[in-house]
């Protein structure tokens, strides 16, 4: 019998209740087949012959609840990640959100950041798009998981992760340290704040630009019904959100609270009174 015939709905919800307990971190709301693969994973490489093995585990081991935790955190990321949609953004979104805001600093949340790249794109983005203008701007990236955050603040990147920048952009912007490995530099590292957090929870308001790429994929509706009526809160009425290539609205009541304007990027509009923008 495998792993994944092993794990029943009792004792995932052990599992659940457990980890609730222990790390204080609710995983209701992640789609069960991600959880399977994330539990069986961590069952396979302690040993453990069932879900309720590994409850007692998750139970009695100090160490195996954080461990579990932060199986759950997607990292995988490169910078300017679908360059059609950072193109876009360049071109469109970012000269409208400069255009419409006035002179007020741009306010922007990559939800779900991982290591980094996406938020340290956005700033040399928004470098590169306001030029010599004096345009000011904030960006904040959260993640569910400490380390990668910690690797974010590190500013780090294998080379690989730069594939889709010009080399002008990462002449400009990295440092080399080795043969393959990158250093961000300061002047883009000062732009970006990093937090711990979770996205439906997580403290903010007041944004001109969310991007939340490849986390909702992993969420079950009900937690995505919740993470969108976030989003659609947080955002001023002219701001924009953009979410990954494989996801969609579609069967969320709280996405009818957004316009798509722009379908093959994925990027979505406010919807409040008399409309939404058009690009």
């Amino acid at each position: 019998m495998s792993h994944n015939e092993t794990i029943s709905d009792q004792q995932l919800l052990l599992i659940e209740k457990t980890m609730q307990a222990k790390t204080g971190k609710d995983l209701r709301p992640f789609k069960r087949p991600f959880l399977n693969r994330r539990i069986n994973a961590r069952m396979k490489a302690v040993g453990a012959r069932d879900g309720s093995e590994y409850a007692k585990l998750l139970e009695s081991d100090s160490t195996e609840p954080s461990i579990l935790f932060k199986s759950f955190s997607i990292n995988v990321t490169e910078f300017y990640r679908d360059s059609f949609v950072w193109e876009c953004m360049s071109s469109k979104i970012i000269p409208q959100i400069i255009k419409s805001n006035g002179t007020l600093p741009l306010q922007v949340w990559s939800a779900g950041c991982a290591s980094g790249e996406e938020p340290y794109s956005l700033a040399i983005l928004l470098k590169e798009v306001s030029g010599t203008k004096n345009v000011k701007f904030n960006i904040i990236g959260t993640d569910i998981s400490v380390e990668a955050i910690n690797r974010a603040k590190k500013g780090q990147y294998l080379s690989q992760c730069l594939k889709n920048l010009s080399p002008n952009v990462i002449a400009k912007y990295f440092t080399p340290i080795n043969n393959d490995t990158y250093q961000i530099n300061e002047s883009i590292k000062q732009l970006v704040t990093f937090q711990q957090g979770d996205i439906i929870s997580f403290p903010i308001e007041h944004i001109n630009l969310i991007t939340c790429r490849n986390v909702l994929i992993y969420y079950d509706k009900p937690a995505q019904e919740l993470v969108f009526k976030k989003f659609h809160k947080t955002l001023n009425d002219n701001g924009y959100l953009v979410i990954g290539q494989d996801e969609t609205m579609m069967g969320v009541i709280a996405g009818k609270s957004f316009s798509c304007i722009l379908p093959r990027e994925r990027i979505y509009t406010k919807l409040v009174s008399g409309g939404s923008i058009v690009v």
